[in-house]
């Protein structure tokens, strides 16, 4: 692993074991100051899944999770507990992987597919979610690595299609997020 990876590494283990923090490794790699390499996020995210569901489903993280939200009795405890061992479990790594505005690109697609026969542009999804063409097609492609959409070529990301299977990145959190900003710019998720 190079240095920009340890680094990352470094950083999401801590923050992952403080308080009830996803942060994504998108967010990790922008307060290190890094470049957003979706290789680099790819090659991460399959080395990070595994410890990142372990911490999820640590006791002392169940615990925090209990006693954020104000749970008392051992019956309410041990409801949450098997309820979030379930939930965590469910947890896709495009939880981690995807940066906020790849998942907005993701439900914008689901959403038009829903209500529409047809795809959205590249044009139309850069003006819903508010990002850039050069951006839109680098979400477009991350999620065609991630087998949520399916392109001819990696540089043909206009033509680009659902998967078969693209209903399976619904279960779980899905292309939900909720994301904290502090003082001093510093992002991270939250369940």
């Amino acid at each position: 692993m190079d240095q920009n990876a340890i680094a990352i590494e470094s950083l999401l283990i801590k923050d992952w074991a403080s308080g009830l923090r996803i942060t994504t490794i998108p967010q990790a790699m922008r307060r290190l100051g890094f470049s957003n390499d979706i290789d680099q996020r790819w090659e991460m995210a399959n080395h990070m899944d595994a410890l990142w569901h372990s911490t999820l489903e640590a006791p002392e993280k169940i615990q925090e999770v209990n006693s954020a939200i104000g749970l008392t009795t051992a019956e309410d405890q041990a409801g949450l507990t098997e309820h979030w061992r379930d939930q965590a479990g469910s947890w896709d790594r495009a939880s981690i992987l995807l940066t906020d505005d790849e998942k907005l690109i993701a439900r914008h697609i689901l959403y038009r597919r829903r209500y529409r026969s047809s795809l959205p542009s590249l044009e139309e999804i850069a003006a819903s979610v508010g990002t850039g063409l050069e951006e839109t097609a680098s979400g477009i492609r991350m999620l065609a690595k991630l087998g949520f959409l399916a392109i001819a070529a990696v540089h043909d990301v206009a033509g680009y299609s659902l998967t078969e299977d693209h209903g399976r990145f619904l279960d779980g959190l899905g292309f939900s997020f909720h994301t904290v900003t502090l003082d001093g710019d510093e992002r991270f998720g939250i369940p």
